[in-house]
């Protein structure tokens, strides 16, 4: 479904200022894989979320969908960012779902019931007037409306506290069990099991590790 054949990328490219953030990336992803990509800050993983939501295109080697190359305006692919204030960019819930979709009330129903939440009591709720957690919820819904073949999460748990982890992770499993093939970028391994089948850990920009997420989560803590 997608592949990624010597996938890497230089920001500032052939500036004093060039930093190489991916590098020799060979990867795919089949219909409804579940996958995590874990290592530590600044090891490349934003910059190949990026890459596989097909919001940046990399400086070398190619990405393909189907055997043809990634175009973001095809629709197929999406991405749920980390800060999700930056990401819902209207002043109520229903408009934001709403937002560049020919949506009826029902679709933005299912959307929110999607996530988590009970349209009746969050669809004319102001953005504003939301918890951390809850305007994540309502990023991820107007995100999977579009129904993207790949969803790519940056980050989804961060900062959350408790109840609203507890809530956003039911939500995750329940979207990771549907035919979307879905991969979590993060550096947090606490929940990774029942989010992920397969990892890949990354470190200075290259793959060093692809496997059962299982087996890479012992590995990664011992």
């Amino acid at each position: 479904m997608i592949e990624l054949k010597g996938v890497g990328h230089v920001y500032s490219a052939g500036t004093p200022w060039a930093h190489r953030a991916v590098e020799a990336v060979d990867l795919h992803l089949g219909h409804g894989d579940r996958v995590v990509v874990l290592g530590p800050n600044g090891s490349g993983k934003s910059t190949l979320a990026w890459i596989l939501a097909g919001l940046l295109k990399p400086s070398e080697g190619e990405i393909t969908i189907d055997g043809a190359p990634l175009n973001i305006a095809d629709g197929l692919t999406a991405m749920a960012f980390q800060h999700a204030r930056l990401q819902v960019l209207r002043p109520t819930v229903v408009e934001d779902v709403r937002f560049g979709l020919a949506l009826d009330d029902d679709g933005v129903n299912q959307a929110l019931a999607d996530v988590g939440l009970d349209p009746q009591g969050f669809r004319d709720r102001r953005i504003d007037d939301l918890s951390g957690g809850e305007q994540r919820r309502v990023a991820l819904a107007g995100v999977i409306a579009r129904r993207p073949r790949l969803l790519v999460l940056d980050e989804p748990l961060a900062g959350l506290v408790a109840p609203s982890r507890r809530a956003l992770i039911d939500v995750l499993r329940r979207l990771t069990q549907s035919d979307v093939t879905t991969v979590l970028v993060t550096h947090d391994t606490e929940d990774a099991h029942l989010l992920a089948d397969r990892a890949l850990v990354l470190r200075e920009g290259r793959v060093v590790a692809d496997g059962p997420v299982a087996e890479i989560l012992v590995e990664a803590r011992s």
